[in-house]
């Protein structure tokens, strides 16, 4: 079936590659425990919200297709040939599927987006080859009638059994005859298949099946003006997904609103102040299967994500980074608020300064400030300049991390900062690992560098009672070991049970 040319522009289908990605909503989803009740009721299992994309691939099996490139099909025995694309061609993409893996029902949307010009070079807008390429396209199976519109809402039964519950999607595009020589020589690149998916109406509770009707899809983000308009306008939690990289603007997420950005695999860089200013609540997550999102500081005294006064952050996923290389010596990430780390990877490269600052690092602001409380569970850090620092007024939990320094500190407690240790690797190449300037608990961890731990005349309080600590002598930490606790001698290191 032939769409109107009204909507070729809103296919956006590259000519030379096509990449795919996938995007759900799991935020609206039930978070019911795993449990078994005392009073002898059954068991309270969480049910799994799962879709995939597939691709068939040459010899005909269904693979994933989250991360991959689909190229056009060519004419059997001439595989290896080049697509170009010219008057009159006809080219197909493999066949797609958009599979129900769990055991919930769920409804799904298909966009297609993000496509960029890929020979800026050339001074042409090579966009315009959309305007002269017919697309067809449809997609049936278990979802319902057969469709050839994209955005149709569709729906998918729970999986039941070995057989899979699926739609497919075809695509095929025709060069029209009319195209003239000026289209020669252009090409489209960084075009995204996204399936967004949440619950639908269909399990019941002990009521009935309406108490999901109001699942949201997320939203998808194209460019970093519509992030911010769809942000300060949201009335309630937002789940955005970003299908394009995008440069944003003073780009501040306001203390009212509750926002979920999914990366996607996309870059969002920066135009002007920070990158990302948060003073509201904002979960930062990459669903792309090569786990590719970036969040970049480009500009001089800016940080790539900023957690203001106040403000909740929680990362799950991404990498946080600046661009050191011309001029930025700002930190990476900086908290006045309550951040944790669940997972992603911050680098810092190209210059001085920490990676990431927990509270205030160049001024006091008062006894009476809110503390900033940070909380690593998960982390990469790479830098070789300095890793973390836990500044005035700053309460750092350390669960899980590691850290890579080919410059100064791996992690610095600084003033008036209060650090817990629980576990971790925190290294640096060339220096000390970790500076207690302030009051510092250490339960477990492994710190190695010329020296693993070096403790400021200016320290309050420190406190071992585990790890492991490179290139010391018991004598030098054994005035610090918590009660019941021993330090122990072996080899280079000293180890704290």
């Amino acid at each position: 079936m032939n769409n109107k040319r009204a909507t070729k522009r809103a296919l956006l289908t590259s000519i030379m590659a096509l990449v795919m990605c996938v995007a759900m909503l799991v935020g609206t989803t039930f978070a019911w425990f795993t449990d078994t009740a005392s009073t002898g009721v059954n068991k309270i299992q969480a049910g799994n919200l799962d879709v995939e994309l597939q691709m068939k691939d040459s010899r005909g099996n269904w693979v994933k297709a989250e991360g991959e490139t689909l190229n056009w099909v060519k004419a059997e025995g001439h595989e290896n040939e080049q697509i170009l694309w010219e008057p009159g061609c006809r080219y197909e993409l493999p066949e797609l599927r958009v599979v129900n893996k769990g055991n919930l029902a769920l409804k799904y949307k298909i966009s297609i987006s993000g496509a960029k010009d890929a020979t800026p070079e050339n001074d042409k807008n090579d966009l315009k080859l959309l305007d002269v390429i017919d697309w067809t396209y449809s997609v049936i199976g278990a979802g319902g009638a057969a469709v050839d519109e994209l955005g149709t809402e569709r729906h998918l039964a729970a999986k039941t059994g070995e057989a899979d519950v699926f739609d497919t999607l075809t695509i095929k595009g025709q060069m029209q005859t009319s195209a003239g020589n000026d289209y020669q020589g252009m090409a489209i690149e960084g075009i995204a298949i996204t399936v967004v998916a949440t619950q639908d109406t269909v399990e019941n509770d002990s009521f009935d099946n309406t108490y999901d009707q109001n699942a949201e899809y997320p939203i998808l983000v194209t460019t970093g003006d519509e992030l911010q308009a769809i942000v300060s306008n949201a009335t309630a939690p937002v789940n955005i997904v970003l299908t394009n990289s995008i440069t944003t603007n003073n780009f501040v997420i306001p203390a009212d609103k509750d926002v979920t950005l999914d990366l996607n695999g996309c870059t969002v860089t920066n135009a002007g102040s920070h990158t990302i200013l948060n003073k509201g609540h904002l979960t930062l997550t990459d669903s792309s299967a090569d786990k590719s999102g970036q969040i970049i500081s480009l500009k001089g005294n800016t940080a790539a994500l900023r957690n203001g006064d106040n403000a909740v952050c929680v990362v799950e996923g991404g990498t946080i980074s600046r661009d050191g290389a011309n001029g930025n010596t700002w930190h990476v990430v900086e908290n006045f608020g309550k951040m944790t780390f669940n997972g992603g990877k911050v680098v810092l490269k190209n210059g001085n300064g920490f990676a990431i600052t927990n509270g205030w690092n160049y001024f006091d602001p008062g006894a009476s400030t809110t503390h900033a409380v940070m909380e690593i569970n998960a982390l990469e850090l790479d830098t070789d300049s300095s890793g973390i620092k836990n500044c005035r007024y700053g309460d750092l939990t350390v669960n899980d991390v590691t850290v890579t320094s080919t410059g100064f500190w791996a992690l610095s407690n600084d003033y008036l900062g209060t650090a817990v240790i629980n576990g971790g690797t925190l290294t640096s190449k060339s220096f000390k690992a970790v500076s207690n300037g302030a009051a510092m608990t250490v339960n477990g961890g492994t710190f190695d560098g010329t020296e693993g731990l070096f403790v400021q005349n200016y320290a309050t309080s420190t406190v071992l009672n585990g790890g492991t600590f490179t290139n010391m002598d018991v004598d030098a930490l054994s005035s610090y070991v918590g009660a019941g606790h021993t330090a122990q001698q072996s080899g280079t290191s000293v180890i704290i049970k």
